[in-house]
């Protein structure tokens, strides 16, 4: 299985209006502003805020992950001649 195949990037959104532009501050460091209705946050906020959306992801990559491997796993025994697999 290839890793880089489940990599994924999970796009937050603002909990007020739903925008998913962000400007970071550099001076400080946990902080984010959106840049559409301008809330400012911290970063722990803003990824408690869309945890409902990174769990589906989460979800979502767990399964793909789980049908790719068994897969991987009856064709490794396909072609092997001492197995069978119904």
């Amino acid at each position: 299985m290839k890793d880089d195949k489940y990599s994924r990037s999970v796009r937050l959104l603002c909990p007020t209006c739903g925008a998913d532009q962000f400007e970071y501050d550099d001076e400080d460091e946990g902080t984010v502003k959106c840049t559409s209705c301008e809330r400012e946050m911290t970063r722990d906020e803003l990824t408690r805020e869309n945890e409902e959306n990174i769990q589906v992801n989460v979800d979502e990559l767990k399964s793909e992950i789980k049908k790719d491997f068994e897969k991987s796993i009856k064709d490794i025994f396909k072609k092997s001649k001492s197995f069978t697999i119904k």
